[in-house]
């Protein structure tokens, strides 16, 4: 169960949304611009190649389940679309594993055979711009999408996978936006209500959430499972990059801050002291723990929370309802924040240009099939006409007891800022979580683990400094 949740995790942020890249902002200015390119500008299309077989790197099946449910020409008994072969490449994102087989794989792409050549790769948040920085991801203009494609995605969405030189290298059919997810049951009983709006009043600074923990503490409940819990959330909203300029590994302040208030949550036995993924992290999802809440994007609400819950999942994706599913409601929080995404990547020597193209248009840009894969999953989609729509029609989640998922995160997308978002995020953040934890734990000082947690990241990228 542990690797089944580790490896969805890693998935979606699914192994972990982005440490310094995305949060929520006042000004997001600059995401729309970087984003934008003239659709009347020269850009050369890339000749087709009429490849037999397309070739798709990802590290699970949540994109595989999207593509084969939702691209409407592919056929499942045959794995085909039309005389096209269609062949996922897995492997896992644990340790970076994914992307050390993707850049073996890029590194051979021009001596490769046609059939083995790859088409598409997938990419998170944390690390897409590692990516969309080179030539390896296709400019999207030159598959033939068009601004008009684009319209309706989030400005970050874009901002993140935009080259410096203002060409868009990916595409996202999902937005990641997150808030703080509460038992309406605890609620109820610690404050008297489970009302959407009287719970954000009780967690909508740092200071009135600490002391929501304490007055959930005197009822015997812990205001979230472990130390991870707020990661996201402070991760997300810093001030510069992880790595700056001269390749020094910085700790900005609201990591800092994270810190000392993960330390300070746990000394005073606010959290229940599991970490991210763990089983027992999992169990405190279920209908007889004592957790109140936990800070989840919209995909860990709808996947990690969801099956967590106790629910039974279905075959085609569906829950039937059982222990605390259901009895889940979502606020802002503290903070906007954003927590992963998973880009769709057009390889340079891709062989089936008009098919990635036609995938990324319809499983990306289409109002209607984005419409669906929301209304049916729960996810977030990256589209804002369909989330209207989906407003419009009044979709409700039943695992948040009938809220509306759209509508409690909606405004917080409007203003994420992925400006910091950078190549070294996905082992920074993995080396942050395990090597702080001896600190939480007062097994070595906070220095000393600040000191072990860079030296682990430097394992992983010798030319770093501290």
């Amino acid at each position: 169960m542990r690797k089944k949740w580790l490896a969805l995790a890693l998935s979606m942020a699914m192994v972990v949304g982005s440490i310094t890249g995305c949060g929520g902002s006042d000004s997001n200015k600059d995401a729309s611009n970087s984003s934008k390119s003239n659709d009347s500008a020269k850009v050369e299309t890339v000749a087709d190649g009429g490849g037999k077989v397309l070739n798709i790197y990802v590290w699970n099946t949540e994109f595989k389940e999207r593509f084969e449910k939702y691209y409407p020409d592919y056929n499942k008994d045959t794995q085909s679309i039309g005389d096209v072969k269609v062949k996922f490449v897995t492997n896992t994102n644990e340790g970076g594993v994914y992307q050390k087989k993707l850049d073996a794989a890029l590194k051979k792409q021009d001596s490769a055979s046609a059939d083995d050549k790859i088409d598409m790769f997938l990419c998170e948040m944390d690390y897409v711009n590692k990516y969309t920085n080179t030539d390896m991801a296709l400019d999207i203009k030159s598959l033939g999408l068009t601004d008009d494609d684009l319209s309706q995605m989030y400005d970050y969405t874009k901002q993140a996978a935009t080259k410096s030189d203002g060409t868009l290298r990916a595409v996202s059919w999902q937005g990641c936006p997150g808030g703080f997810v509460y038992r309406r049951s605890i609620a109820k009983e610690v404050f008297g209500t489970d009302d959407i709006e009287k719970i954000q009043e009780q967690v909508s600074d740092w200071d009135k959430f600490a002391a929501a923990a304490e007055t959930l503490k005197g009822k015997g409940y812990k205001m979230l499972s472990g130390y991870d819990d707020a990661l996201r959330v402070y991760s997300n909203n810093v001030s510069q990059k992880c790595v700056n300029d001269e390749g020094v590994i910085q700790i900005d302040p609201s990591i800092e801050k994270w810190i000392d208030t993960t330390k300070e949550y746990t000394d005073k036995g606010y959290n229940n002291g599991t970490s991210l993924w763990a089983e027992e992290w999992t169990a405190d999802m279920g209908k007889d723990s004592k957790v109140f809440g936990y800070f989840m994007p919209a995909w860990g609400i709808n996947f990690s929370m969801a099956e967590g819950s106790g629910a039974k999942k279905n075959d085609d994706g569906t829950f039937t309802p059982g222990g605390s599913y259901g009895d889940w409601a979502v606020v802002t929080g503290p903070q906007s924040f954003n927590w992963g995404g998973s880009f769709i990547c057009g390889a340079a020597g891709t062989d089936n240009a008009k098919l990635v193209a036609d995938i990324m248009k319809k499983l990306c840009c289409d109002k209607d099939i984005m419409f669906n894969i929301s209304k049916d999953t729960s996810d977030f989609v990256n589209n804002k006409a369909a989330n209207k729509k989906l407003e419009e029609e009044n979709v409700t989640s039943d695992f948040l007891g009938g809220q509306s998922l759209v509508k409690a995160l909606s405004s917080a997308a409007d203003n994420i800022n992925c400006s910091n978002v950078s190549p070294y995020d996905q082992m920074y953040i993995e080396s942050l979580m395990a090597k702080m934890k001896d600190y939480y734990q007062g097994k070595v000082s906070k220095e000393k683990a600040i000191d072990n947690f860079k030296n682990e990241v430097i394992k992983s990228y010798p030319d770093l400094k501290k």
